[in-house]
């Protein structure tokens, strides 16, 4: 799998099947425990070739009450919530072929 990664090092996305010209090749060992389930893009940091959780990370979904999100906005997060659950849909899909060819394998 691959990471894409902004100038401050946080994770803005992952590519799980295919290439990216900027992505950075990471094996799944180094993933830290339920990435794919916790992933939200810049939640996490990678740095000298570890992924750590960002601690400065603030959910975008968290929205002060003196400020209303104009329409593009909304739309954008929408998007965003849709990529990242597809995303995960990915992931899992990917978890259950891996485990169904390694059941077909033992077989």
């Amino acid at each position: 799998m691959q990471i894409l990664v902004n100038d401050k090092n946080e994770i803005t996305d992952y590519v799980l099947l295919g290439q990216s010209a900027d992505g950075i090749e990471i094996a799944n060992e180094a993933l830290p425990d339920n990435f794919f389930d916790t992933f939200k893009p810049t939640c996490y940091l990678y740095k000298d070739g570890q992924i750590t959780s960002n601690e400065n990370w603030v959910d975008p979904n968290t929205i002060s009450k003196s400020v209303t999100p104009t329409a593009d906005q909304q739309a954008i997060t929408a998007m965003a919530q849709q990529m990242a659950d597809q995303q995960q849909h990915i992931a899992s899909l990917e978890q259950a072929l891996t485990a169904l060819a390694q059941g077909g394998a033992k077989s």
